[in-house]
């Protein structure tokens, strides 16, 4: 393994708070937090205690410098990342089935997950929920896993969050993986919610696409979304980004050709081959962002809005995912478009607000869509609100002019009249589609 000497960026404002300021000389565990790295405990020694921005400058007990001094490595890394090193609590027994362990490999204890049972040879299988891996290690070198909150060692198991992000029996999609890439999305449910995001899943298909059964499977929170929305018969283009069910799982791709008789030529994105689709075995790509579905296609850049048209922009910032906010196009220059707002004031606070917006965060105004036996409970809609259109689905019937709306992006919900709603649309590869129940998970 290669000495850790990383780019370390600094700590979330939301991080939690550190421990107790460190001594010169203290032993302590470095957690790094950067990619292929995460789980891992690096022990080292404290030289300096830095207050500004709160860090420690620390030497690693197993790295030496690169200089060829063969000096212990030195590195600075932030409060938040550093803990003392645990008491030594050596296994007394098997651990039970996915009990929290670290396991000693590569000159770092690494969180991960026991898989259980007693085995004759007295190793432990631990499961390592990030890369996805079994490892066997003699039972030396694995120790429960203990967290340091608030200057005491805590067990994990008293630790489970009580509102984990899925609960048992939900069904969710998990991402198969080649390298660190998403290459298609598989059909499961939440069997067990076990610690630190993970959680133990059961396929729904018995069969892989090599025809093995597909076991039970331990998966980190990133690697799991909920089962996207699913619209009515689409007509594809070609350029779609879309996902072509194929052995079991859905698999990114691209249209590259459309046949008679609504069949199209599929290329899968990770392989490059072709092959020839139903119209029923497709479905447009959607990515599941800041807890929000988030329409991929190739033809979504090449929609042409014109100067003069109504149109609808989204944001990204912080608080405003899901809205959208009505205005006219002025002109259009280097992707961008140049909207004035209806209802958004600049800072002098009398004339319209003017912005230019990134063209994949224009669209035209969705269509008037009547609604005239009223709206159902988990009916996909759209929620007039602060100068807004905010993206929601119906949590309560009051009456049949009367609804409450859950607002998923914040976790809120509010009551509206029927003349404040609207069908949910989405505008994908210039087509408006209308969404079924897409928070069904």
């Amino acid at each position: 393994m290669r000495s850790p000497r990383l780019r370390r960026q600094q700590p979330a404002a939301a991080a939690p708070s550190a421990p107790e300021v460190f001594r010169d000389g203290d032993l302590v565990e470095v957690l790094p937090e950067e990619p292929g790295y995460r789980g891992a405990h690096f022990a080292a020694a404290v030289t300096r205690f830095h207050p500004k921005p709160r860090g420690y400058t620390v030497v690693y007990d197993a790295f030496v410098d690169s200089d060829g001094s063969s000096l212990p490595l030195p590195e600075v890394a932030p409060a938040c990342q550093v803990r003392p090193r645990p008491p030594e609590t050596p296994l007394r027994g098997p651990p039970a089935e996915h009990a929290a362990v670290d396991a000693f490999r590569g000159d770092a204890w690494w969180l991960g997950v026991a898989l259980g049972g007693d085995r004759a040879d007295g190793r432990v299988a631990v499961y390592f929920p990030e890369t996805r891996k079994v490892m066997e290690f003699d039972a030396a070198n694995v120790r429960p896993h203990l967290e340091w909150v608030a200057g005491e060692w805590l067990s994990p198991e008293n630790m489970i969050s009580k509102t984990m992000t899925y609960t048992k029996g939900t069904q969710v999609e998990v991402a198969k993986l080649e390298g660190n890439s998403v290459v298609a999305w598989f059909s499961a449910a939440v069997e067990k919610a076990i610690w630190k995001n993970n959680f133990v899943v059961d396929y729904n298909c018995t069969k892989s696409e090599d025809g093995s059964a597909l076991p039970k499977e331990i998966v980190d929170l990133k690697h799991i979304r909920p089962c996207p929305p699913h619209a009515s018969a689409v007509s594809f283009c070609i350029n779609d980004e879309v996902e072509g069910f194929q052995g079991n799982g859905w698999w990114l791709g691209v249209i590259t050709e459309v046949h008679p008789g609504f069949r199209y030529t599929f290329k899968l994105a990770h392989l490059g081959n072709e092959v020839q689709l139903d119209q029923k075995a497709l479905r447009l790509r959607y990515d599941w962002t800041h807890g929000q579905w988030q329409q991929v296609s190739q033809n979504v850049l090449t929609t042409k809005i014109a100067e003069g048209s109504k149109v609808e922009v989204s944001s990204n910032d912080e608080g405003f995912h899901g809205s959208w906010f009505q205005g006219t196009a002025l002109k259009s220059f280097d992707n961008k478009i140049l909207v004035e707002y209806d209802t958004l004031k600049a800072d002098d606070e009398t004339t319209p607000l003017k912005e230019a917006i990134e063209v994949q965060q224009v669209r035209p105004c969705p269509p008037d869509i009547p609604v005239t036996s009223g709206f159902n409970f988990l009916d996909e809609v759209d929620a007039h609100w602060n100068d807004g259109w905010w993206a929601g689905v119906i949590s309560k019937v009051i009456s049949d002019q009367r609804y409450m709306v859950y607002f998923k992006s914040s976790q809120e919900e509010m009551e509206f009249g029927h003349e404040q709603l609207r069908p949910h649309c989405d505008w994908v590869g210039g087509r408006w589609m209308q969404a079924s129940l897409g928070l069904e998970a």
